[in-house]
């Protein structure tokens, strides 16, 4: 991924010598030392996503939320790792010591090489230079004190002997890491600006093209947008590939694909604004379109900033759009959708999970007093959540009462299991009985047995979706529009509410049942946009036959 710096190292070397290779390339490549007792390597790093230039003082918890960081880490701990072994172990013979001297001679100078190139991009990132020199000052001396801790020494029969323990080398190798880490994370604050900055581009030009009075400006303001486009996804699909966090893998890839569809949208649906600047449906289909994208990059703000959300984007109200009628940007600017659902992890599976493990628990709770609510309050949870299935208009009446019937037997299960956990408090047991595993096992598979239901309730209901007569709605309803049939395109519409209404509740039940948080994301994001651009699809055939009745 290319960041602001235009300096890139890699390590490397053999015979206990190391080599700092500069590069013209973009990309800002840390080489960390990958030592044994005759070289050392490299492991190139790559831009990854942290949040945007936060302080890393030497006493923060230092999260590392990205692969390529964790991974350039990994031949330094494993070689840290075998000096640290190598104190605890008895005295080798001279080859070894000398082999030692060398691992962390070399160790040193691939700290010296790596944090020039630190000092380099510190140089070039003024708002990062006071946090990024103090990293690698400490980086610097952390891998001179390495060195020094594998120095030898002749004893009185001139025999080699280390000159240092196990302890020595542990603190020096913890503040070696902490240092390096610091350095890692602060490099990667310039690429999440470049990130961050390649946004803002993109919704500059949004504005722009939002605020075109004729065709002529509205191509060239396209163009430009186009190719910012092109720069944020390369940038962001670097970054979706590189995060650790599956949700927020996810969530990028979300937004990425809103960005990427929704760029045609953007064309046609501005195309016929400008052509009948006079028809509401058509103004609305375009700020729709443009809501949608400013949501997705407020979207990537938040994935990347980890968390924290972006209020300066005009987002559009989910009542507004539902309705089909978003207004001006004014009135837009004013209905701002906060994330309250972007981490929302309140699913079924996720529901069932939890009491499980709680029951779990109670092998070595003896299910106490303190056990005793929270099984109870997470079984409440999951009753509560099932109500989507048993409400649902399209759940058969069988699976609506095997539900209901499950649920009451994990009750029963459950009041069972704290009735031994109150007589084994009652006669002051310490340890678990047979009569204890043996509900604790018919209690988890009680709730097992929900968690298949809800499973085959859901699956069903998305498989009823293919069984449908109406399965070309849309084309019927183009049709009827470009017939200039007002009657029949209003009549196709009702029948296809109804259908993406049945999408919206499939999609929420499978949601509650995915078991991953891509799943997850995936199923939210799908109810998002069907419930968004459904009533746009009517308006637009609406629009499309009124405008065709006038000519």
């Amino acid at each position: 991924m290319a960041t602001t710096s235009n300096n890139a190292a890699t390590v490397g070397g053999g015979g206990g010598g190391s080599s700092l290779i500069p590069s013209s390339s973009s990309n800002p490549s840390f080489g960390c030392c990958n030592v044994d007792s005759n070289n050392v390597g490299a492991s190139n790093y790559q831009g990854s996503m942290a949040s945007h230039h936060r302080s890393l003082s030497p006493s923060r918890n230092l999260d590392i939320k990205t692969r390529s960081i964790e991974q350039t880490l990994v031949p330094l701990v494993t070689q840290i790792t075998t000096l640290v072994n190598h104190k605890e172990k008895p005295v080798k013979s001279e080859k070894t010591l000398r082999a030692i001297v060398r691992v962390g001679q070399a160790v040193n100078l691939a700290v010296e090489r790596f944090v020039a190139v630190g000092e380099a991009i510190a140089d070039d990132n003024p708002e990062i230079k006071v946090e990024m020199y103090d990293a690698c000052k400490d980086a610097r001396a952390a891998g001179a004190a390495i060195e020094k801790l594998c120095e030898v020494h002749y004893d009185d029969h001139r025999l080699m002997r280390p000159c240092a323990d196990k302890n020595g080398m542990v603190r020096a190798a913890r503040a070696l890491l902490s240092s390096v880490t610091r350095v890692l994370l602060l490099a990667d604050t310039v690429v999440v600006k470049q990130l961050l900055a390649a946004k803002d581009k993109v919704a500059m030009t949004l504005n722009r093209l939002e605020n075109v009075a004729n065709f002529t400006e509205f191509v060239k303001a396209f163009g430009l947008f186009g190719s910012e486009m092109v720069e944020l996804a390369h940038l962001t699909g670097d970054r979706q590939n590189d995060l650790k966090d599956e949700r927020r893998r996810a969530q990028m890839s979300a937004a990425r694909q809103v960005l990427e569809r929704s760029t045609m949208l953007l064309l046609t649906s501005s195309k016929a604004c400008l052509r009948h600047p006079d028809c509401q449906s058509a103004r609305d289909n375009r700020d729709t379109v443009f809501c949608q994208m400013r949501r997705a990059m407020d979207l990537i703000h938040y994935v990347v900033k980890d968390g924290i959300f972006q209020t300066s984007s005009n987002v559009v109200d989910s009542d507004l759009v539902h309705n089909g009628h978003l207004g001006s940007v004014q009135q837009q600017q004013q209905h701002h959708r906060f994330p309250e659902d972007w981490d929302n992890n309140c699913t079924v599976h996720g529901s069932i999970k939890k009491f499980e493990n709680i029951v779990e628990m109670t092998r070595m709770t003896l299910v106490g007093p303190s056990y005793r609510g929270k099984l109870v309050g997470a079984l409440d949870t999951i009753v509560e959540r099932t109500q989507d299935f048993t409400d649902s208009a399209y759940t058969s009446h069988e699976h609506r009462e095997n539900i209901l019937l499950l649920c009451d037997r994990t009750k029963l299960e459950l009041n069972q299991l704290l009735r031994i956990g109150i007589s084994m408090d009652q006669k002051e047991s310490t340890s678990p009985n047979e009569e204890l595993e043996s509900s604790i096992v018919r209690t988890l598979r009680a709730s097992k047995d929900v968690k298949q239901q809800l499973q085959d309730t859901a699956l069903d209901q998305s498989s009823d979706l293919f069984k449908a007569e109406d399965m070309d709605l849309i084309g019927a309803i183009k049709n009827a529009a470009l017939a200039s049939d007002t009657a029949r395109v209003e009549e196709c519409a009702e029948r296809f509410q109804e259908q993406v209404e049945h999408i919206q509740e499939v999609c929420k039940l499978l949601r509650h049942v995915a078991s991953t948080d891509s799943l997850q994301v995936s199923a939210k994001h799908a109810e998002t946009n069907i419930r968004i651009y459904g009533p746009q699809v009517l308006s637009a055939e609406i629009g499309r036959a009124s405008c065709r009745e006038r000519v």
